[in-house]
This record gives C-alpha cells, sequence and structure tokens, in this order.
C-alpha cells in the first residue's frame, strides 16, 4: 500500500497486520479501537488508499489527523457523505494547519451540515454544483438561516479561512491541479447579508445579562447570609470550648455525647411570589439541633472499626483490611490528653455517621 505525506512523497509500502487492520472487523467501536492501535504513518495510509485523490494534494502532512478524523473518513459520517472525497481534502488542510482535533471535528460536522441542506435545496449531486447563484437563493431564505448562524459561520471559517489560506499558498500550477478538490466558499459578504447574526448576538448578549443580574444578586445575599451567621458559629465555637474545658476538668467522662441547640438567621429557599427582588427578602429565624459526640482518637479509631468489621462480609478484602487496621491502634495508655482529643460531632438524623473533626465544629 502507497501514500503521501508532507509534500507527497510516496511511501514505502506500509504494513498493516491482520489483527489491527480497521477494514476487516464490522462494528464502529471495534474500527475505532483499532484505529487508535496504528501509528499515524498506517492510519494516513488507510485515507489514501481510500481516496486516491488526495494524494496531489501538495504541503499536507496526513499523518496529523486525528484517530476521530480518521474514523469519519473511513468509516464515519464523512465516508457516506455525497462530499467525501472534499471533506477528505478539508480534513487534510485542518490537520496540516494545526487545527485542534476537537474544533476541527466542529468544523467537520458544520461543514457536512451545511453542504447536505444545500443539497436537499437544490438537489445538486456534487459540490461543484454549488455556485454563487445557489448560494444567494439558498441564503435568501433567512428564516433557515437564522437557524444556522453557528453553522454556518464555522463553514465559513474551515472553507473561506483555512482552505483559502492554504489556496493562496498554492502555486498557479497546483491551484489549477488540486481545485476540484476544494469545498465551494462562501460568497463575499454572504453572513452580513443573510445570516442574522447581529440579532443573535444581542439576543446572546441579553441572556447573558439577566444571568449576570441573578448571579449579582444571589452573591450579595450569601455574603449578607455569611455575615449574618458569623454571631452562631461564635456562640457554637465558646459553647463547643466550653466542653473541652470540663472535659479536661473531669466533669465529663469520654466519649461525651452532647446536644447542642440554638437558634441562626436565614433566608427563605422558597422565597414567595411578592419576592421579585433580593431586596425584597426577609430574614427569619431556624433551629439548629445538633448532637455530639467527644471521643479520645483510640476509642474512636476502635468502634468505627469495629462496625466495619461487623457490617463486612467475612473473607473480603474489606474485611481483610479491616482486621489488619485493628492491629495498628494506640494502645489507650498512650492517649490521655483531652486536648489531643479527636472532637467529633454528627447531625441529629439517628442513622447519621459520626464524623471525625479536630477542632471547632460548623
Amino acid at each position: 500500500m502507497h501514500g503521501s505525506c508532507v509534500d507527497n512523497p510516496i511511501l514505502n509500502a506500509v504494513d498493516i497486520p491482520r489483527e489491527l487492520d480497521p477494514r476487516l472487523v464490522d462494528g464502529a467501536r471495534t474500527q475505532q479501537q483499532r484505529l487508535v492501535q496504528l501509528s499515524p504513518t498506517q492510519r494516513a495510509a488507510l485515507v489514501l488508499e481510500r481516496y486516491p485523490g488526495l494524494r496531489t494534494l501538495p504541503s499536507c502532512d496526513w499523518r496529523r489527523l486525528s484517530v476521530p478524523t480518521s474514523f469519519s473518513l473511513l468509516f464515519g459520517e464523512s465516508a457516506r457523505h455525497y462530499a467525501q472525497l472534499e471533506l477528505a481534502a478539508l480534513s487534510g488542510v485542518l490537520a496540516s494547519a494545526g487545527v485542534s482535533a476537537a474544533y476541527a471535528k466542529e468544523l467537520e460536522i458544520a461543514a457536512r451540515r451545511v453542504l447536505e441542506l444545500v443539497r436537499q435545496a437544490f438537489g445538486i449531486a456534487t459540490p461543484r454544483a454549488i455556485t454563487l447563484d445557489v448560494w444567494e437563493a439558498w441564503g435568501r431564505d433567512t428564516d433557515m438561516t437564522r437557524t444556522l448562524a453557528d453553522r454556518v459561520g464555522k463553514y465559513a471559517a474551515a472553507v473561506n479561512l483555512y482552505q483559502g489560506d492554504y489556496c493562496e499558498r498554492l502555486s498557479a500550477e497546483d491551484q489549477a491541479r488540486v481545485g476540484h478538490l476544494m469545498l465551494p466558499p462562501l460568497p463575499k459578504q454572504f453572513r452580513q447579508r443573510f445570516v442574522p447574526a447581529a440579532e443573535r448576538r444581542v439576543e446572546a448578549q441579553r441572556k447573558r445579562k439577566i444571568k449576570t443580574d441573578v448571579v449579582s444578586e444571589c452573591a450579595m445575599a450569601i455574603l449578607a447570609l455569611m455575615l449574618a451567621r458569623y454571631p452562631s458559629m461564635e456562640r457554637f465555637i465558646h459553647w463547643y470550648r466550653r466542653q473541652i474545658e470540663r472535659i479536661e476538668a473531669g466533669e465529663l467522662a469520654v466519649p461525651a455525647r452532647l446536644v447542642y441547640e440554638d437558634d441562626q438567621l436565614d433566608l427563605p429557599s422558597q422565597p414567595g411570589p411578592d419576592a421579585v427582588s433580593v431586596g425584597e427578602l426577609r430574614w427569619r429565624s431556624t433551629s439548629v439541633r445538633l448532637e455530639l459526640t467527644i471521643w479520645r482518637p483510640h476509642e474512636f479509631s476502635q468502634q468505627r472499626n469495629a462496625e466495619r468489621i461487623q457490617h463486612a462480609v467475612r473473607g473480603t478484602s474489606e474485611w481483610k483490611l479491616a482486621l489488619a487496621a485493628r492491629g495498628s491502634f494506640p494502645f489507650p495508655g498512650q492517649e490521655t490528653d483531652a486536648r489531643e482529643s479527636a472532637r467529633v460531632f454528627r447531625r441529629g438524623a439517628p442513622d447519621a455517621g459520626d464524623a471525625m473533626v479536630y477542632g471547632a465544629g460548623e
């Protein structure tokens, strides 16, 4: 098998093992998996064998084709498109220009869609039949082009910009030789005259402004809520430190199971219909109830690990890990200072698990 790469030198025979040849299997997933395992040179050789007319394109490095693009040209939608040869040439131009694989995929999809819509509208059989008059007639359907502003823009980027730049760098002789492989560019001022991009930009700006206004007001409300809850947090920290002092004084035994109750300021999670802005929201007071347990680290670890062993299935990896962890616990006598105790608390849900927290809680 022969092909071409940079400046189209003739490749030596490229060997593709049967177990890696994507042409010998069915199914898109299997074909893609095999393409991934091929080298860039092998994938380029497959594309050039599928489209021998591409060998005449100068200054195209077919080894730069991505795996998704190679699959599309060999087995995917581009391979079944009426402009398959021209789409393949465009892919080589984009890859050689250094266009990223992701963006090249977007441009390929847009080009396929625009060409297909023109074919459906005028019954053409080849891209060379898309003349200036065809573009003009197609563009006058502004109701249709209004929905294709993004696709038409990407078609212009792929064909008018990247393909146009490629053709400009070719000699007159090369342009005449490969002109039949190029997709027809959009007429000058086509987008300005037929694609209502300005209206679309104004609408997009309006939607962005709405979102920005909402985010700005929400940010102010969140900041106000955070500042309003500082006193509640300070009260909890003061109470919590007081419990540690009681443990250190011997007034509480560890593990100490305690309950903390307080009120805190809050905002309604679902504002009423009268609150049309953040400024019309009204503060409210909500009750807070926390059930806390203060442990010493070794007691907490032993308790949690015992529960872990109890709920694990005997013989499983989780059960074995729990048994191994039990042997690494410190002895009770190694830790007697309450200042080093683990501060543990949990919310009041009966089935909530204890959470280990070092320092003050919520």
